[in-house]
């Protein structure tokens, strides 16, 4: 009997956690799974929103690889990741090795660094503009009154992806700080005072204890960065519309030139298509790699 009865009551909890999860999962049936099937047909098809759409099977596919502005968001976006990860990746461990330490208004530190996360994209993508103005904008103030000339930072082809790589990492360096912040606390500190019984420096300690008990964080730091890198659009959009000579045109740009711009969407959704794919299969190489250099205490 009471068997039956904890056997009704688990049934009668499911089904309220089935109710309560209804909505989100409908949305997400609607607005997500749907919307991403709805994507993958259209890839193969011709239509250019104001007229019917006709299947074309993989051509867009092959125009694709074949075009060499879509290739060079491609290699951008690439670039992009390669520039900004290691920078940004870097920085958020500094900011967190002395953050974690006892220095002077650490909490104030940690609020102000993390800040920029908070901020609207959009809103910091224009400011840095206006910071970045070859006329008048503070850098160029600052340099005309050093004597120095001018830098055009978003016009000119070898500084102007530089230019999105400073932002994106001031940006992004917050977040990234406090995921990091939190796996440096939670490394016991007897390892830390066994360490000092034993006569490790400080160099020591973060080669051998700190750098390999945070490789979990810093994998998970690494991937979630990736795959945003792979993904940039608003500062692209706002800051340089893909230019100069198509040198910051990443392939979100393109998706969103080929399907918004010129109405070409089974073009667009065979290009998010492949960047999924790209994306996809470079995270599970870097899964499959974990076990390698990621150390599980």
């Amino acid at each position: 009997m009471l068997r039956q009865s904890l056997s009704r009551r688990a049934v009668q909890e499911a089904m309220w956690g089935y109710a309560l999860i209804a909505p989100t999962l409908i949305l997400l049936a609607i607005f997500f799974y749907l919307a991403l099937g709805a994507s993958l047909v259209i890839s193969f098809t011709d239509w250019a929103i104001l007229t019917a759409p006709h299947w074309v099977g993989i051509n867009n596919y092959v125009r694709l690889l074949q075009d060499k502005v879509f290739l060079q968001s491609l290699w951008n976006s690439a670039r992009y990741v390669v520039m900004s990860i290691p920078i940004g990746q870097s920085l958020s461990l500094l900011l967190a090795l002395a953050l974690n330490s006892k220095i002077f208004l650490r909490n104030f530190f940690r609020l102000v660094y993390f800040l920029p996360v908070l901020t609207m994209p959009v809103a910091i993508a224009v400011v840095w503009k206006w910071i970045y103005n070859p006329s008048f904008g503070p850098i160029s103030l600052l340099f005309q009154a050093l004597g120095w000339k001018p830098l055009a930072w978003l016009t000119n082809v070898d500084l102007a992806m530089w230019s999105i790589v400073i932002i994106t990492v001031w940006l992004g360096v917050g977040y990234n700080m406090i995921i990091m912040l939190a796996g440096l606390q939670n490394i016991p500190r007897e390892y830390y005072e066994a360490a000092e019984v034993d006569g490790a420096g400080r160099w020591a300690q973060f080669w051998h204890i700190t750098l390999p008990l945070l490789t979990p964080t810093l994998f998970f730091t690494t991937i979630t960065s990736f795959i945003n890198g792979l993904q940039l659009f608003d500062m692209v959009f706002i800051m340089t519309q893909g230019g100069p000579m198509n040198t910051t045109r990443t392939v979100v740009y393109y998706v969103y030139e080929e399907g918004i711009r010129a109405f070409r969407a089974g073009t667009s959704s065979a290009a998010a298509w492949i960047l999924f794919v790209i994306i996809m299969a470079v995270t599970l190489v870097q899964l499959g790699m974990q076990k390698r250099w990621v150390h599980y205490d």
